[in-house]
């Protein structure tokens, strides 16, 4: 994946789900000039019943992440961005990934 504008190229290398307190901590391992980096965000359900993650944008992140989700919005954010259900979609059509999100999101949902 590629920024142009912001001179950013990165190589998604791995992206996995683990669990804290039964709740999804997405993973993401990447490639930035040579250099291997990750981040991570875990998800909740707002008091409005609305699943949603918070994460620390820089500009390298934001352009990781919206290759990842299709939303081409994160690019070129930096500081905290909401994630959304549709986030959530997107990511669960990672091998790998998808079935434990989706299982916890329709129990999340369910509660």
């Amino acid at each position: 994946m590629e920024d142009a504008e912001r001179d950013i190229k990165a190589v998604i290398k791995d992206v996995k789900v683990k669990w804290e307190g039964g709740r999804p901590r997405i993973v993401v391992e990447y490639e930035a000039n040579g250099e291997a980096k990750s981040l991570s965000f875990i998800w909740g359900v707002s008091t409005g019943g609305k699943v949603i993650a918070g994460v620390k944008l820089s500009y390298e992140k934001a352009a990781v992440l919206a290759a990842l989700t299709g939303d081409d919005r994160l690019k070129g954010r930096k500081g905290v961005a909401a994630l959304y259900a549709k986030h959530l979609f997107a990511l669960a059509k990672i091998k790998g990934v998808g079935w434990g999100l989706l299982r916890w999101y329709t129990e999340a949902m369910a509660e």
